[in-house]
């Protein structure tokens, strides 16, 4: 055989083993599974170069590099077309998930799009996307309409999601998904608030005990308990936390304000909702106890089921990039004397405690945020149902009495204080109060100290952001601790983040005194 035919022969034989590499295209459409849009030139090893986190504004371009995962030729090449002309610059995509992370990374891509049925998916590439050394690269769910894929995605990671059939209504979204993810999770990064050592994930098979946890506080006014409630919960259910499926119920016979710290109003707030971005809530709290009073037998069974308080819960997530659900409470002061909650205490008071055992089965924390009266039907049941109850009390001698006292008619009424548990909310040592006092005054154990920061505080109040995620700072330190109570992995998570937060505090008071 002739040198030249030899080859011929081995070049065709090293073709057929690159070509077995990779899956065959889409036979509808050859030229689409599987390609890049640009070529790309051989690269550094990584291990060669120092990893710098590239900033999409330095693109020639201006536009952020889209990576996508997709299912549908043609759903791709809708896509194609609609992007034209955004700020999205397409620079590869393909059929196998292993492949999207690959040519994510290889073309320095800023976000991803991926559906769930691209082949060979797994819900650990959306983390292992978003936790990489060199930078986050967010993903965002692409995904059948009328389906819990959306959910599902943003339960592992994902910070948000499309739907099909893809439109330009749906890629207007997309842009704007990407556009505030990627600078957020770069922010992030850069405050050092994901520890890429310890990683913020937790494995959910980890070592920890279910809970209903509910937050009580004796006296009204100023002790921050609704504000803890909703950041306990979002610090044991959020992705880069305790990703853990939680409930957030708001049982506040007074008024409930959980909802709206997260973002929710009354649909007859329409003007309000507009002005400041807020959801809008069709029921809550009371409807549901309309509902479940008309079905209520105190000796029967499956009267109410998880299905049916579930329709009064918003819209899941409640938050994004959680796994937290929410039942909003009351909506106005007046509610609380509507002749629903009236009529027949002990009908109120055996509604309220199967709804705490039906859901306390399907969620892994149930946080419940419950007012000052104890004797109040929807609180004796929390109460009673919880595991824990977390007494808020601020630091000044008049609510520490108070607390006293009250914990004192709690023991005679329920007969042990065992499950009772000391927060101390608004700490600032130069009140003249120290942690030991408060705990000695009151008489239960010490659970967590909130510090005082009213300005990072009432913020997250304002812009219905959780300060769990906001702040870098002390109180975002101390609440994230608070949940590390429960979910024990998340302390060393945390360490590395609370080092650098004291840092920053220290250079920040250095030069406020210098000013």
């Amino acid at each position: 055989m002739e040198s030249a035919e030899i080859c011929v022969i081995c070049g065709q034989i090293t073709n057929m083993v690159n070509e077995s590499r990779h899956p065959a295209a889409n036979q509808t459409d050859p030229h689409i599974a599987g390609r890049t849009l640009r070529p790309v030139a051989t690269t550094t090893p990584r291990s060669a170069v120092p990893e710098v986190m590239r900033n999409p504004a330095e693109d020639p371009n201006g536009k952020l590099r889209l990576v996508v995962g997709y299912d549908n030729s043609s759903d791709l090449e809708q896509l194609r077309r609609d992007l034209i002309g955004t700020a999205l610059d397409l620079v590869g995509y393909e059929q196998v998930a292993q492949r999207v992370f690959d040519t994510a990374i290889r073309l320095d891509a800023d976000v991803v799009l991926l559906s769930p049925n691209c082949f060979g998916y797994r819900k650990e590439l959306v983390i292992d996307l978003r936790m990489q050394r060199g930078r986050p690269i967010p993903v965002i769910g692409w995904v059948e309409t009328r389906t819990d894929e959306g959910r599902l995605m943003v339960a592992a990671g994902a910070v948000n999601y499309i739907s099909l059939p893809t439109d330009a209504h749906q890629v207007a979204r997309l842009v704007q998904f990407a556009q505030v993810a990627v600078d957020r999770l770069r922010r992030e990064r850069d405050d050092g608030l994901v520890s890429l050592s310890a990683g913020s994930m937790i494995p959910r098979g980890a070592a920890w005990q279910s809970k209903v946890i509910s937050v009580f506080v004796p006296k009204g006014g100023g002790s921050h308990r609704s504000t803890t409630a909703v950041n306990l919960a979002t610090v044991l259910s959020h992705v880069t936390m305790g990703n853990q499926k939680t409930l957030l119920l708001d049982f506040d016979m007074v008024k409930g304000d959980c909802h709206t710290m997260l973002g929710y109003i009354h649909e007859s707030e329409q003007r309000i909702a507009l002005q400041r971005n807020m959801a809008v809530l069709e029921r809550g709290l009371k409807d549901l106890f309309e509902e479940a009073l008309r079905r209520y037998d105190p000796r029967g069974e499956g009267w109410l089921n998880l299905p049916t308080i579930k329709q009064y819960f918003v819209d899941s997530p409640a938050l994004r990039e959680t796994q937290l659900d929410l039942l909003p409470g009351l909506m106005r002061p007046t509610d609380s004397g509507e002749p629903v909650f009236q009529a027949d205490r002990q009908a109120v008071f055996g509604v309220a405690r199967a709804i705490i055992e039906i859901v306390r089965r399907a969620y892994a924390f149930t946080v419940i945020d419950i007012g000052q009266d104890f004797l109040a039907p929807l609180h004796e049941a929390a109460i009673r149902q919880s595991d824990d109850v977390l007494v808020v009390c601020p630091p000044t001698l008049t609510a520490a009495l108070d607390t006293r006292y009250a914990l004192q008619a709690l023991s005679a009424h329920f007969g042990d204080l065992s499950k009772f548990r000391l927060l101390i909310s608004g700490f600032k040592a130069e009140y003249g109060m120290s942690e030991r006092e408060l705990t000695d005054l009151v008489g239960i154990p010490l659970a967590g100290v909130i510090p005082f920061d009213d300005t990072v505080a009432t913020q997250a109040i304002n812009t219905c952001s959780p300060y769990a995620l906001t702040d870098a700072g002390p109180l975002g330190s101390a609440i994230r601790h608070l949940g590390a109570l429960y979910l024990p992995q998340l302390g060393p998570a945390f360490k590395a983040r609370t080092r650098q937060a004291t840092s920053r505090s220290l250079l920040k008071s250095l030069f406020v005194r210098g000013a």
